[in-house]
């Protein structure tokens, strides 16, 4: 019986790796790379989280699962995606229908849990331990440190105002408390596959990622969390000698050398409307006290009040959502996708939107010259690299999309949301009608950013050793797993079967999903229809989650 698993390492670097491995500092990562195969791959775009682990366990590109960043793309008000906003199947949906059975831990985006042929525990965007996080319910009770280990949930975005704190009080503290979460994830996903019997398991430790964010410019302590993940993988490795193992990462990092506010350069362009005029002294100065009060309240709560209290997150969410800083019925457009993207408020799709489909393209245009040609007023270089219409990234057929997308240009990082002046000095800088868009430093103290490649290695028999790889991406991760497994890839999906990989070709068995799936996904030009017939009747923001 072939088994595979899959390790998730969030936001590992191929030049951190690659520097590291060549330093002998990564004895795992050195053995994945003589004795396998290996190479950088492409995340999406934008390299984010949400969409690229998405990519991964679907093999589809965003434009077909739908998944763009952290927050919805179909209406105005601030939610948060979830597994039930995802259009396809993941790999544990399929593979679970033809009774294999799975071990799923930590992925990104998977809460609510699925019902699945074996165990699913959520990760990030899972809101907190008051729900359920796991399928089956019985096994979130056993998650203590005497039966198949603890397991701390990992909150989105709140966690970033104590992890900043803790890096500047004790850096040595956050890296420790990072490992210990990686190790906490390890020995849940061990116990699970030492007491079950699975044909599948991906784990994702994430804290690679949270160390980038905050450690970037710590090579020591940032090395620390590199070690102790090829500490795991090679444990992971050790302990199931008879399984084919990938190692696979949703994006790379770089450094932050500044930040960039779309939202600003909008403003400045009379393309988007706050909901408070930045000039107006009063505003601003009762705005400043609110956001320093905040950021002094932060510091000073306990890490667990801040992850459990759900007081405070509803205080935090609606104090930063975009319906509370910009007045939509004035807006033309506004940053989306993690601040990679930008949104028209097209009057066709929002209830509160503006902007007529007759004007759209224009407007496109005018946005793409606007991006294409801004510059950094400070050293007077671009910060944008390349400017991409929807369909030419997300296909013409892509459910929800943002209007535009962008690369940024090396050491050039993005906020979604719109700063206003909350010092003097920034006030002072105003010029009217223009306020800064580019500042030196992250706000939330982060110094690393997403990049646009991670890694891919495949370890185990039947793979070529010393094998560098060219050409891969995100979405050729399922097809490759499901070959690996000797199953058809799906009928629908973007990615092709990394062949390179293989010392001989796999015998696959031909599998036809869609007998086993309760219904095959919906093409975009149906759930372009189903939105337009409850536009029709006068439903709210193309409420589509649930399609």
């Amino acid at each position: 019986m072939r088994k595979v698993i899959v390790i998730g390492i969030d936001g590992a670097d191929p030049n951190l790796l690659q520097k590291w491995i060549g330093q002998g500092r990564l004895p795992t990562f050195k053995k994945l790379q003589e004795k396998g195969s290996w190479g950088k791959m492409k995340s999406t775009i934008p390299p984010f989280s949400a969409p690229a682990w998405t990519s991964i366990v679907t093999g589809c590109s965003p434009g077909k699962h739908s998944i763009y960043g952290f927050e919805r793309t179909g209406t105005l008000e601030p939610k948060l995606i979830n597994s039930r906003y995802r259009k396809v199947p993941a790999i544990w949906n399929l593979i679970s229908s033809i009774g294999k059975k799975c071990i799923i831990v930590n992925v990104p985006g998977t809460y609510p849990p699925e019902e699945i042929d074996g165990v699913m525990i959520t990760g990030l965007l899972t809101p907190s331990r008051d729900v359920t996080f796991t399928y089956p319910k019985n096994i979130k009770e056993r998650l203590v440190e005497s039966d198949l280990g603890s397991y701390e949930l990992e909150q989105f975005w709140l966690e970033d105002f104590s992890r900043a704190k803790l890096k500047r009080q004790d850096p040595q503290a956050l890296a420790n408390h990072i490992n210990s979460q990686m190790m906490s994830r390890f020995t849940v996903a061990e116990n699970l596959m030492r007491e079950i019997s699975w044909d599948f398991c991906m784990v994702v430790f994430r804290g690679t990622d949270t160390a980038q964010h905050f450690l970037f410019d710590n090579e020591i302590l940032l090395l620390s969390c590199y070690k102790k993940v090829d500490e795991l993988v090679g444990k992971i490795i050790e302990n199931n000698a008879d399984s084919m193992i990938f190692i696979v990462s949703d994006h790379g990092f770089e450094q932050i050398k500044k930040v960039l506010y779309p939202d600003n350069v909008l403003y400045n362009n009379k393309f988007l409307v706050p909901n408070w005029d930045p000039y107006d002294n009063i505003q601003s100065l009762t705005y400043s006290i609110i956001y320093r009060f905040l950021q002094w309240v932060l510091k000073k709560l306990p890490k667990k009040t801040l992850k459990e209290s759900k007081a405070i997150k509803q205080l935090l969410f609606s104090s930063a959502s975009k319906a509370t800083l910009i007045e939509f019925t004035k807006t033309k457009a506004f940053s989306t996708a993690d601040g990679r993207g930008i949104q028209l408020c097209l009057a066709e799709k929002y209830k509160n939107g503006i902007v007529s489909k007759e004007k759209s393209e224009e407007l496109i245009t005018e946005i793409i010259a606007l991006l294409s040609s801004l510059k950094d007023p400070k050293d007077n270089n671009l910060l944008i690299e390349k400017v991409y219409r929807s369909e030419e990234i997300f296909g013409k057929d892509a459910i929800d999309p943002p209007d535009l997308v962008f690369d940024l240009k090396p050491g050039v990082t993005a906020s979604e949301w719109i700063s206003f002046p909350t010092t003097l000095h920034e006030m002072l800088r105003c010029r009217k009608n223009s306020i800064p868009f580019v500042y030196p430093k992250d706000p939330a103290g982060r110094t690393g950013d997403h990049a646009a490649f991670g890694v891919f290695f495949a370890y185990g028999n039947n793979i070529k050793a010393n094998k560098p790889l060219r050409s891969i991406k995100v979405e050729d991760v399922l097809p490759t797993v499901f070959t690996s497994l000797g199953l058809s890839p799906p009928y629908h999906i973007d990615g092709n079967v990394i062949k390179d990989i293989f010392i001989e070709k796999p015998s696959v068995e031909e599998v036809n999903w869609l007998q086993f799936t309760k219904k095959p996904p919906l093409q975009s030009g149906e759930i372009k229809k189903i939105i337009e017939l409850r536009k029709h009747l006068k439903l709210a923001d193309s409420e589509n989650e649930n399609i």
